[in-house]
């Protein structure tokens, strides 16, 4: 559990030095994901994109307000951001969500039923698209790694292994929160020994079952280092969210550097 496999050091600036070199390929991948979440929310009616088209400037400018000032992200012009945002909902969206508490919304049968069979559906759709995307990533990270030639057809080209990752992921999750739900230390543990199940699936096209069975085997001896590995992460992904625009580098960091760590321990 104490053994250091790899070199944080040499992840993090060979990872960064690969976002550089590729920084297009990063940048209109996120730009394409954030284009499909819009599509589909505007698609279920939950966000009016006409709305938003018009009035962008405004919101830019209120979101810039709720990171910059001191009444934080909760206030913004006298009202609250969620009040602020009423005319860009639909209006049964806005009705439900905002101004109440969100624990005393008000759902009938009807549409109870249409949860079931519309939204929850196309939001699996919609997550195992993100997923597929995710996948190209991962992929493309294990393949600049081994110094291979990468392309932007790897965001859609590896489809096929989106159902094992998504149960591998909805595993790992499980068995993760029901870990924390104990006690932190058994999630984390658990966490840490399962975190490269997905990339056994992506680099060696490996099973649900052995995927699971080889990141447990290959993160023996490293889960301290690991940990450390997750704080930094931790860390890192905050900044990115916290300067917006920096996410644009620091997401990509993160998923270089996770597949360099993988890398490094599958060596």
């Amino acid at each position: 559990m104490f053994n250091q496999k790899f070199s944080l050091e040499s992840a993090y600036s060979t990872g960064a030095k690969t976002v550089f070199n590729h920084f297009m390929f990063f940048f209109v991948s996120i730009v394409a994901g954030i284009l499909a979440g819009a599509i589909y929310l505007a698609a279920l009616g939950i966000v009016d994109i006409a709305s938003l088209h018009y009035h962008v400037a405004a919101l830019t400018k209120m979101f810039g307000h709720a990171f910059s000032m001191p009444t934080g992200s909760l206030h913004y012009a006298g009202t609250t951001v969620h009040e602020s945002l009423r005319s860009y909902l639909s209006a049964d969206v806005a009705s439900q969500v905002l101004g109440r508490d969100v624990i005393s919304i008000d759902v009938s049968g009807s549409e109870l039923a249409h949860i079931l069979s519309w939204l929850v559906p196309t939001a699996l759709l919609f997550k195992m698209f993100l997923d597929m995307m995710a996948i190209g990533w991962t992929k493309l990270a294990l393949d600049l790694n081994s110094k291979n030639t990468v392309s932007l057809r790897y965001l859609y080209e590896f489809y096929y292994l989106v159902p094992r990752v998504f149960v591998v992921n909805l595993i790992v999750g499980l068995v993760t929160m029901a870990g924390l739900m104990v006690f932190l230390v058994p999630g984390l543990f658990v966490y840490e020994r399962l975190r490269f199940s997905k990339y056994f699936i992506i680099d060696k096209n490996l099973s649900i079952v052995k995927s699971l069975q080889a990141s447990w085997a290959l993160t023996e001896g490293s889960v301290l280092h690991l940990v450390g590995f997750t704080l930094i992460s931790v860390i890192i992904g905050s900044l990115g969210h916290l300067l917006i625009l920096a996410i644009l580098f620091t997401a990509p960091l993160q998923n270089q550097t996770e597949a360099n760590v993988y890398r490094q321990l599958t060596k």
